[in-house]
């Protein structure tokens, strides 16, 4: 898997991210070009970027560096970054649990339009340590997963907003700012800072401490929960005023993700990753996406990467590649 090593300004990382991505954001810069006509898209695009600017200027930097790097118009491909504009949804399931040994470990399938040359590693450099993260051509750095310097590990998973506040800036933003947290406690004061304009869910693991906690990210509060043993995430929320049936998306697998991983570790005698690696790739005898974990091209979406990681073997982060058919043990600093 290609890595990024990002140690310049926050604009010099974001030129390096573009040029890298320069295929895939021109194959769909046209699209977000063809937007900006539309006059209330542009003016809401217009003032969460100013936003932006104002109050978290290293992310504008990065975002206006993957714009040129890629060459392309820097609004239009802001506005990439705006999914709640676009009603643009992620999906993706998350395992956390205990070995016998009461040791975390944590699997994340992450489920997106993936292709050959539209995402990579990067490991970005702050100014008092790094974060490594799943870099892709349509967000800023810290989304799906990542993990830094401090022992902080997190995923993402997407939840169906039914009320999403357009004043506020993405959720990519927030997910981008917790990306640095030193702490468990300062990734859940970083998800309070930042409010986004739709909910989401962080899975977030103390490789040092042992410590585990499922956040629910709303637009205007958090719910947190640490976590016992054991947890499971897909997409949609499980606390708070949006924890109903009736939040999901149309056609979402989200409920059969979530109670068929739960049944298939109900029935797992010996927690370890393979044993949840495998629970992450069930797929029906129908072969049908509403009944299936793991999301193949047929779907859709797919399921790009897994990401996973165990505090018994922290100095390592594994990831399988199914887009190129590739699995990676990584050294945790990369």
């Amino acid at each position: 898997m290609k890595i990024l090593r990002l140690n310049g300004t926050p604009y010099e990382n974001g030129k390096i991210s573009g040029r890298f991505f320069k295929k895939a954001i021109k194959k769909d810069i046209p699209f977000y070009e063809n937007l900006l006509n539309k006059l209330e898209i542009k003016q809401l695009s217009n003032s969460l970027l100013l936003k932006l600017k104002d109050k978290y200027p290293n992310y504008y930097e990065e975002i206006k560096g993957k714009a040129d790097g890629a060459g392309v118009n820097f609004q239009a491909y802001f506005l990439m970054m705006c999914p709640e504009l676009l009603k643009k949804i992620d999906h993706c399931t998350t395992i956390t649990c205990k070995d016998k040994n009461g040791k975390f470990i944590l699997s994340h399938n992450e489920d997106d339009n993936y292709d050959k040359d539209n995402f990579c590693l990067s490991k970005v450099y702050t100014q008092d340590g790094w974060f490594a993260t799943n870099d892709i051509y349509n967000m800023p750095y810290g989304n799906a997963y990542s993990w830094n310097s401090f022992g902080i590990i997190k995923t993402i998973n997407y939840c169906y907003d039914p009320f999403p506040n357009l004043d506020n800036l993405s959720r990519y933003f927030t997910q981008r700012h917790i990306s640095e947290a030193r702490s468990i406690d300062d990734l859940i004061n970083r998800c309070k800072e930042l409010k986004p304009a739709s909910g989401f869910h962080v899975n977030a693991l103390d490789i040092n401490k042992n410590i585990a906690v499922s956040i629910e990210v709303f637009c205007d509060s958090v719910d947190v929960k640490f976590i016992d043993d054991p947890f499971i995430h897909s997409n949609h929320f499980l606390r708070g005023d949006f924890a109903t049936e009736s939040a999901f998306e149309e056609g979402s697998n989200s409920m059969f993700r979530l109670i068929k991983s739960t049944e298939l570790l109900n029935k797992t005698k010996v927690k370890n990753l393979r044993n949840i690696y495998n629970i992450l790739m069930y797929r029906s005898k129908e072969d049908r996406f509403e009944t299936s974990i793991f999301q193949t091209e047929k779907d859709p979406y797919l399921t790009g990467t897994n990401f996973s990681c165990l505090v018994k073997d922290k100095d390592y982060i594994y990831i399988t590649d199914f887009v190129n058919k590739e699995k990676y043990k990584i050294k945790y600093d990369l």
